[in-house]
């Protein structure tokens, strides 16, 4: 198979992929939502971080390592699902202290910004703990990347997909962050905090029970 080829199609299948909506999705447009664009950035970088790992994981070949010790994937599931599940749950948990206080009378008092290093950290996490995003990474090797793989081309992969992840959500970072955005949200706060937390314990939920 010829190198553009591979390329080719690489790109494709994984533009088609990062674009969907998942945990990693939803995190960065929740950190752009509830914080400033610059550290929305960081959201960006920790998950594009994850895919260049897991890249490699994949193209190395490591990812066998999961076929054969099956109990690995099965703690992997539990783990990244727990982790989804404590996102999620914390969300619904200051979301319903918030409204609590707006209730009570209180001034709205807005989320405390995390620091860029635990953004970063979150994103990597919700991104490496999640075991489909490395099986969905290996049959995009399976399918489109010869076996004899160079290291070069291997490299080349592994830059090209993190970059892609890294536009896309650089794109929601700046999307989400903007003024008009961020006032459409300040009127449906508590709705979209609510539908957010609720997402990220459902996600995690159905890793576990996969």
């Amino acid at each position: 198979m010829e190198y553009g080829v591979v390329i080719a199609h690489v790109v494709v299948i994984w533009v088609l992929a990062v674009m969907t909506p998942g945990a990693n999705v939803l995190l960065t447009i929740n950190t752009a939502l509830n914080h400033d664009r610059s550290l929305a950035r960081y959201s960006a970088l920790g998950v594009s971080l994850a895919i260049l790992l897991w890249a490699f994981f994949g193209a190395s070949g490591l990812m066998v390592i999961l076929t054969l010790y099956p109990q690995l994937f099965t703690v992997m599931k539990i783990v990244g699902g727990c982790y989804l599940v404590y996102l999620g749950l914390s969300q619904l948990y200051r979301t319903r202290k918030q409204r609590n206080l707006l209730e009570a009378g209180e001034p709205f008092v807005y989320q405390q910004s995390p620091t860029k290093l635990k953004l970063t950290c979150t994103a990597f996490l919700t991104s490496i703990l999640n075991p489909k995003t490395g099986f969905f990474i290996v049959s995009l090797f399976s399918v489109s990347v010869p076996r004899d793989i160079s290291v070069a081309m291997m490299l080349n992969i592994m830059i090209i997909m993190a970059s892609i992840t890294l536009i896309w959500h650089l794109f929601l970072a700046y999307s989400f962050s903007h003024p008009l955005a961020k006032q459409v949200y300040k009127k449906i706060s508590s709705a979209v905090d609510y539908i957010t937390g609720g997402l990220f314990t459902l996600l995690g939920a159905k890793i576990m029970l996969s």
